[in-house]
């Protein structure tokens, strides 16, 4: 069977990779190439040469540009630390809007490298959730968790899974960035200037919400929900190194699909997704998945209360553990091995309610920090629920916070643990954790029946970085971003953290580059 790898060919192609490697070391920075950082959704970076604890209580830390990329909301950036392109070695971050652009930019220089139009939705009719369009983005992920060091947090093997061929072969195809479009079709984009290597592949139903995509071992995920378009919610893989390109389908019945960044890869390979309301079996349930085929493995049901958010994943003591949230203001901690136990309704652990705002608990990070113990963070607008007895508080909440929790075993089950709460903050979103510095970003979004009214409502975003061990405010911007941002959260790799508002703007912070 005809391979990607020829599609991708290119001169002299290991001795690129040899120089590719050989600048990545140099530079010592990571890559996050899928919204959520990786496969696990963990919102993390592991380590970084610049930031960390100590360097975030000296000068340095800073913002360092913005560049206004269009009218409409922009997606998470993806980056892409280090390619040798026809202009010389480059850092890019990768950036898609509701207009049906994609944006590629250089972030040493602040400037555009180039930009490609995608096809946007036909129309944008039916419920307020099919309006609110944006493309998919992503890049080859290793479903595995990164090695610290490596190339593009990839392991340095340039996007390589556990086992198998893959995309990233020849032509810098490790590179690549991957888009789904308005009308449902997946493009293979040439990192250098944004074309199509191959012709687009019919995906999706046009006009589909996508709230997620991957590139795991050559095979492109979406997710899709709010039954836009007349697309089923649930899941979508097309194996884009195949000659069919036949699409496969998981159908969650009409359940929505919780989150921002759907799938969630565990570390063997199993997918999970989090469902919310529905009329269907498979409503308000974690959902584990066989990655190939898209069949149901197992599945944890909540009752009636529906889960908020994505599912992130972790590995403790060689075991990988699925969590999430749920709209009863608690977290859910799930084994892996048997995510609903033998009725399939019973979790290792959930937490006490600790969230007794309006708005759902939606944004969860992981991280493990130096002295291997395990951290959850999540978001909570309104007040902290007196059910929930932090340890460390950083001052009144009233507007929002984020929570953060540490794995410990009790009687031999790992429960979270509450351990600190977070200054104030304004409608947070998922935060972005690096080195054991937590930048939370405080959105500013109020509600709103419409997006006029949301914006004349809400107040400007404001990033903060905390100390991941206390919550302790080390850093703040202050006033320097002059727009509210909508559900994405920051991004992180190379030292730097970036930002997008709904006004279509991005903005990067972090240590000056070294020239």
């Amino acid at each position: 069977m005809r391979k990607m790898s020829c599609l991708f060919s290119w001169t002299s192609a290991a001795v690129l990779t040899a120089m590719v490697t050989s600048h990545a070391q140099g530079r010592g920075g990571g890559a996050w190439t899928t919204a959520g950082s990786d496969a696990q959704r963990t919102a993390s970076v592991r380590t970084d040469p610049k930031i960390s604890i100590a360097s975030m209580q000296k000068p340095g830390f800073q913002f360092l540009w913005k560049r206004k990329l269009d009218s409409q909301p922009l997606t998470q950036p993806l980056l892409l630390p280090n390619i040798i392109a026809y202009k010389g070695f480059k850092a890019l971050a990768f950036v898609g809007s509701a207009s049906g652009n994609v944006y590629s930019l250089d972030y040493d220089l602040n400037r555009m490298f180039w930009e490609q139009k995608v096809s946007p939705p036909a129309s944008r009719t039916g419920s307020a959730a099919c309006s609110s369009w944006l493309p998919a983005i992503t890049r080859v992920t290793p479903v595995t968790p990164p090695v610290p060091g490596a190339r593009g947090g990839g392991g340095g093997a340039r996007g390589r899974g556990p086992a198998g061929p893959q995309i990233a072969n020849g032509r810098g195809g490790g590179d690549n960035l991957f888009a789904i479009s308005g009308d449902g079709r997946a493009h293979v984009m040439n990192p250098q200037i944004g074309t199509d290597q191959i012709p687009p592949v019919t995906f999706l139903p046009a006009n589909a919400l996508v709230i997620g995509s991957v590139l795991v071992d050559n095979v492109l995920y979406a997710t899709t929900t709010g039954s836009c378009g007349g697309a089923a919610n649930g899941v979508w893989a097309v194996d884009l190194a195949s000659d069919a390109k036949t699409v496969t389908t998981f159908d969650a019945k009409g359940a929505a699909v919780a989150g921002s960044a759907a799938p969630t890869f565990g570390t063997d390979g199993t997918i999970y997704v989090a469902t919310g309301t529905g009329n269907s079996l498979l409503a308000n349930a974690v959902v584990s998945l066989e990655a190939k085929t898209l069949t149901q493995k197992d599945s944890f049901s909540a009752g009636a209360s529906p889960f908020t958010s994505n599912p992130i994943v972790f590995q403790y003591k060689g075991k990988d553990l699925v969590v999430a949230a749920n709209k009863d203001g608690k977290l859910y901690v799930l084994d892996s091995g048997s995510i609903g136990g033998a009725d399939h309704k019973t979790a290792l652990h959930k937490t006490s309610r600790f969230s007794s705002g309006t708005t759902d608990v939606t944004g969860l990070s992981t991280w493990q920090d130096a002295g291997g113990t395990r951290w959850v963070a999540a978001t909570l607008s309104g007040t902290v629920h007196a059910d929930t007895k932090f340890p460390v508080n950083n001052g009144a909440v009233a507007k929002g916070a984020l929570v953060a929790f540490t794995v410990v075993d009790q009687n031999d089950a790992p429960t979270l643990q509450p351990q600190w709460v977070s200054r104030d903050l304004a409608s947070p979103v998922t935060p972005a954790v690096v080195n054991g510095v937590v930048f939370a970003l405080a959105s500013g979004e109020a509600a709103g029946a419409n997006p006029a009214q949301r914006a004349q409502r809400s107040a400007p975003a404001v990033l903060y970085a905390l100390d991941a061990a206390t919550g302790k405010e080390l850093w703040t911007s202050g006033t320097t971003i002059t727009s509210f941002a909508r559900g994405i959260g920051p991004s992180a790799g190379d030292s730097q953290v970036y930002v997008v508002t709904y006004d279509g703007t991005l903005y990067a912070f972090g240590m000056p580059a070294e020239r």
